[in-house]
């Protein structure tokens, strides 16, 4: 599992595959226009992989999804 983690997916994040996308549209820019892909990984980068947009989302729906699992019982329940 740690191959994972410390191989594949830095691979796969630094070499995506234009040919066998996730994302069509991404895979589209990256292969007609290099650097504006890059320019929009790296806004996307700060706006959604930085430690303040992960603190500060936490902060907004944390509370909601406690709310939402409230009413699921867990597995060592016995229901």
């Amino acid at each position: 599992m740690i191959n994972i983690f410390e191989v594949f997916l830095p691979q796969l994040l630094r070499y995506p595959n234009p040919n066998d996308p996730l994302n069509g549209e991404a895979a589209a820019l990256l292969m007609r226009h290099p650097k504006e892909y890059e320019a929009k990984v790296k806004e996307y980068v700060q706006r959604y992989a930085t430690k303040e947009a992960a603190d500060a989302l936490a902060g907004d729906n944390s509370d909601d999804e406690d709310e939402e699992m409230s009413d699921i019982g867990s597995i060592s329940d016995g229901e």
